[in-house]
């Protein structure tokens, strides 16, 4: 369990609090053996997983229960994104490409004039949609709509050889980057009109990505494959040394917060990446009672689902609540309010190790992190940051020392 320290001054004296943050996965029932390998929540007690011969099912308590959906299909589903509450899309093997207006009730195949396998679909807005798949060992294929999915046409037909896509994401309706099967990186930023392939440092299978921002996105793959860009796309780095599990699947909630998942292909072992730095370093869990997992939807900072083989569902959780009598230093903060800046001062604790300083919201999500150079003072800007509530918290190395609030007007 992570903490963040604040302290409340009353009229009666100081009298501290600590907020503790807790968060975790745990294993949802579904009560199917079938694996999934597409999620997609709408809100916190809304999702929708797809996956083996056409399943397709549905909770609307949190997971608590969920029910199975009639998709008028047996082929495998791969991928699943809705628009809104009601509309939704969902595709998978020999060209099958589903939608839905009344929120899964009922599904209809669209015309998309293709028999590939679709892998990916994702809109970037309720008109603007993309399809990718097409046959391995052959070409890729990159399908388009700008209305809603009543009509598809073929980006590019001729660009992606070699291999099917397996990913696709665009962060405007101008810049977009695929990927496929045999680690080739293809950007564009005209549409796709035209299109640039970008070294990516591997042969590995590209399985998927995910963009916390305009700028900075990953995409995973087979044998612990990370590439990481900062520039939209235009460049990528390879992480290494995370993992060697297949990482199937990511989601970013912005430009530093997200997940991986996949696992271990030998004993089926699930794995739980998490990063809060954009992708440049990264945390493991294996989480107990589930299998190899799949896919994963980021949805809030409070809220994931993920799932994977033999029927495995599983939800991210983070709940804050408060906690008394935690004993830790106090830094003076001047001014507290304030608009512009304030400035802490550290000159009373003697630091072994370069200090740290996190700032959080009042949700307990990490905004900032920042090693302070400084051992006496440290100047907090106010930058991106809203008006309203925050809490920092102040580590030598790992251990906290000290913590408060900062309001800013």
């Amino acid at each position: 369990m992570k903490k963040i320290y604040l302290f409340i001054i009353l009229f009666s004296g100081i009298v501290s609090f600590a907020i503790g943050q807790t968060a975790s996965w745990a294993v949802q029932s579904s009560g199917v053996a079938n694996s999934f390998w597409g999620v997609y929540a709408t809100s916190a007690n809304t999702c929708y997983v797809v996956g083996y011969t056409g399943k397709i099912m549905k909770t609307t308590n949190g997971g608590t229960t969920w029910s199975s959906l009639s998709s008028n299909t047996t082929a495998d589903l791969y991928s699943v994104f809705f628009t809104d509450a009601n509309t939704g899309y969902a595709v998978g093997d020999n060209g099958v490409a589903l939608k839905t207006s009344n929120a899964g009730l009922n599904w209809s195949q669209m015309t998309i004039g293709t028999t590939n396998s679709l892998r990916c679909v994702l809109f970037i807005d309720s008109n603007t949609g993309f399809l990718c798949g097409g046959v391995s060992g052959v070409s890729g294929i990159l399908l388009m709509t700008t209305d809603a999915g009543v009509t598809w046409t073929n980006v590019a037909s001729g660009t992606f050889t070699g291999n099917a896509l397996y990913t696709v994401f665009y962060t405007s309706n101008l810049n977009g980057t695929v990927s496929d099967y045999a680690g080739k990186i293809y950007h564009t930023t005209n549409g796709g009109v035209s299109w640039s392939l970008i070294p990516s440092g591997t042969t590995s299978n590209l399985l998927g990505s995910s963009f916390g921002s305009a700028q900075n996105g990953c995409i995973v793959g087979s044998n612990g494959t990370i590439l990481r860009t900062s520039n939209g796309g235009s460049s990528w780095s390879l992480i290494t040394g995370i993992t060697s599990d297949w990482l199937d699947g990511t989601s970013f909630l912005d430009a530093n917060n997200g997940f991986a998942v996949g696992g271990n292909l030998s004993n089926g072992i699930p794995t739980i990446l998490n990063t809060t730095d954009g992708g440049l370093s990264w945390s493991s869990t294996h989480p107990s009672g589930a299998s190899r997992l799949n896919r994963v939807h980021y949805l809030n900072a409070n809220v994931a689902y993920a799932v994977g083989n033999n029927g495995t569902i599983l939800k991210y959780s983070s709940n804050v609540g408060i906690n008394e009598n935690s004993q830790l230093n106090t830094f003076n903060v001047y001014p507290n309010p304030f608009e512009k800046s304030a400035t802490i001062e550290l000159s009373g604790y003697s630091f072994v190790m370069s200090p740290l300083l996190y700032i959080y919201d009042v949700n307990g999500k990490l905004l900032r992190k920042s090693v302070l150079e400084n051992k006496a003072n440290y100047n907090v800007e106010k930058g991106d940051l809203n008006p309203g509530i925050y809490f920092y918290q102040v580590l030598d190395g790992i251990e906290t020392v000290g913590s408060g609030k900062l309001i800013i007007n």
